[in-house]
């Protein structure tokens, strides 16, 4: 994968994750903030091994996206239906991006697999050319 994909899907996680971190932390306050604090510091860590080349990272890192993406969907839906418009949107915005970041860890695989769908013609066993 080159550098500047790796970079880009550091920086979208970090950024996500950080943004998360600190609104929780400025309005909300200082309670219960070692709790908020260990899916930024998992996913600081896993970004430094993917910086450094470590292809297991990768891999690793979908799971937070996915843990993240799992707890946010609930809180942007029932932020949409309080009315809530500014919160809805800022969930929103942080659950695209780390999906982009993931879409970005996965795009080398995901270009290298054939599309399943796509059947060769005479291949399809339908007997339609007769």
């Amino acid at each position: 994968m080159k550098t500047k994909d790796i970079s880009a899907a550091i920086a979208l996680l970090l950024t996500a994750e950080a943004t998360l971190f600190f609104t929780f932390l400025f309005f909300i306050g200082p309670i219960g903030t070692m709790a908020r604090l260990l899916p930024l510091a998992v996913v600081l860590v896993l970004c430094a091994a993917l910086y450094w080349g470590r292809g297991w990272a990768r891999w690793a890192l979908l799971a937070p996206i996915a843990f993240r993406a799992w707890r946010l969907v609930p809180l942007t839906a029932a932020a949409w239906a309080l009315g809530r418009p500014g919160i809805a949107l800022f969930l929103t915005l942080i659950i695209l991006v780390e999906l982009a970041a993931a879409f970005i860890l996965l795009d080398r695989y995901l270009r290298l697999l054939p599309f399943p769908f796509i059947v060769s013609e005479g291949a399809s066993g339908s007997g339609a050319s007769r």
